[in-house]
């Protein structure tokens, strides 16, 4: 019973020991893992918000010059309809706009 019983106990504690061992590196291992993982995310987004920074300042430079060059227009067009109006009263046209 003896031969059988010490080498069993001793395989048995030393795999207990070795599991113990390995469930420690392996959780340190894993905390690890997250971690390079959390640092590469950051990364990733940090790249996004400023690709998106340069972005939103280029939108916003765009609109700014549409604006003007829609107020620029506006006044080419009003200017084109009092020449308009000019004119048909030139021809003895009267602008009526209940027409």
């Amino acid at each position: 019973m003896e031969q059988f019983a010490y080498p069993t106990l001793t395989a048995f504690f030393g795999a207990l020991i070795t599991w113990l061992f390995s469930k420690r590196k392996n959780l340190a291992e894993n905390r690890a893992a997250e971690l390079d993982n959390a640092v590469t995310a950051v990364k990733y987004y940090r790249e996004m918000l400023d690709d998106m920074a340069t972005r939103l300042t280029a939108a916003y430079d765009t609109i700014k010059h549409m604006e003007i060059q829609h107020k620029e227009l506006m006044l080419i067009n009003q200017q084109l309809v009092d020449e308009l109006q000019k004119f048909k009263q030139l021809n003895g046209k009267t602008h009526d706009t209940t027409k």
